[in-house]
């Protein structure tokens, strides 16, 4: 275990990545492993895929493992470089499947690595526990959210098992203080805890939504260019609360007859969702559609990016959206309140709260709000959630560690 301190440095790196030769030569390869549940296109996994892209930049030899299941980002991994091992799960929860076992136990076996990093709450668990009868010198893991969002026996088992970290980062301020209390800064049971918020390629993002084609979204789902275009992207998952974005589209509706809202993405919710659509009557200006090709469109096409969670720990999605140009909805919880700054690039509003949110997006309609919120936004995403700053600061941790 590293001492408390090796932590709480975490997130304090500059631009550039970090160098201290008096330990480490910059010239010695350090090899990480990253381990994950599955590689869906959504936040965690798109989260090591930039980090991955950026450590084969920068003389680190990176292995990405998943359980199995959805391997949509495979391609996009093995482009950087990086060397991808599927275990054979299968499933929709694939990291369930205990026929991936013998196989994650086979390579850890024959593998060797400086630095095992764990995403999501199952991963970090098992990481944790093959680590200590594996040639694997230090253990990180990232806490992608707040505890009440995994299930009580992943929330168990990852408690039980975080004093084998070396490190654990929390993506924003607002996890780490849901894991460890109100005085983060205290050594404990639990290991050194840091933050490293999360962060994007905003000049690459902001460019790929710039060459989308806004026209094609709307034509797809039948919205006029002239009416108000509301988008939601998400999984289809409890904390998301779409239902309340739904019930706040009745009290829209009477303001702005024409509006429309999307809500993107896939999840074990999404018939629920369309039957809610179809019970409040509003098919012709609610679309649930399902898992989309791509994102970039959607974006462009927006006059507004709307976020009705109860609870998060730092979203792509508002990343991507403030990148993006799209002036926010968001709801007022830890994580999302780091991003948004409520009246300058967005207006938040209280969870679970329809009528807020209704009013929050009937406010949208004035245009020069919208313009000076997407400007605000985009400015404040560039200089505190790139991807440049993200990647130093894990590097740094990574080069530090590999120093002991």
């Amino acid at each position: 275990m590293s001492n408390p301190e090796t932590a709480r440095e975490v997130g304090t790196a500059g631009p550039e990545i970090y160098d201290d030769s008096s330990r480490r030569s910059q010239d010695e390869v350090i090899r990480v492993c990253f381990l994950t549940n599955k590689l869906a296109p959504d936040g965690a996994p798109t989260i090591v895929l930039n980090l991955v892209e950026r450590a084969q930049q920068h003389n680190f030899d990176c292995t990405v493992c998943f359980f199995g299941g959805d391997d949509t980002l495979q391609q996009d991994f093995e482009n950087t470089g990086a060397r991808v091992v599927n275990f054979g799960a299968v499933g929709e929860y694939p990291q369930f499947d205990p026929r991936s076992l013998p196989h994650m136990l086979r390579f850890f076996h024959q593998a060797s690595f400086d630095i095992l990093h764990c995403h999501l709450p199952y991963s970090q668990s098992l990481g944790r526990l093959v680590g200590l009868v594996s040639d694997i010198d230090h253990i990180v893991s990232t806490q992608h959210n707040v505890p009440s969002n995994y299930h009580p026996v992943e929330r168990l088992a990852e408690r039980a098992t975080r004093r084998l970290d070396t490190a654990t980062v929390a993506v924003s301020g607002g996890v780490e203080s849901a894991f460890t209390g109100s005085d983060p800064t205290r050594p404990t049971e639990q290991g050194p805890w840091g933050t490293i918020q999360n962060g994007i390629d905003v000049d690459a993002f902001a460019e790929s939504v710039a060459e989308a084609d806004s026209s094609n979204v709307r034509a797809e789902w039948d919205v006029v260019d002239a009416d108000p275009l509301f988008v939601n992207i998400a999984r289809y998952q409890p904390q998301k609360a779409q239902r309340d974005l739904i019930a706040a589209m009745e009290r829209v509706l009477e303001q702005l007859p024409s509006a429309h809202l999307l809500i993107v993405g896939w999840g074990s919710l999404e018939s629920d969702l369309r039957s809610a659509v179809r019970e409040r009557g509003l098919t012709d200006s609610v679309t649930v559609t399902g898992r989309v090709p791509e994102i970039h469109g959607y974006y462009a096409a927006a006059d507004a990016f709307v976020l009705s969670s109860k609870f998060e720990g730092l979203p792509v999605t508002l990343l991507e959206a403030m990148a993006a140009g799209c002036p926010v909805v968001a709801t007022d919880i830890p994580g999302v309140r780091e991003v948004v700054a409520d009246g300058e690039t967005g207006t938040l509003v209280q969870p679970t709260n329809p009528a807020a949110l209704a009013a929050a997006l009937v406010g949208m309609s004035d245009e020069a709000r919208r313009e000076a919120f997407a400007t605000a936004g985009r400015k404040r995403v560039k200089e505190q959630f790139s991807v440049g700053r993200m990647a130093a600061d894990y590097l740094e941790l990574y080069r530090s560690l590999a120093a002991e």
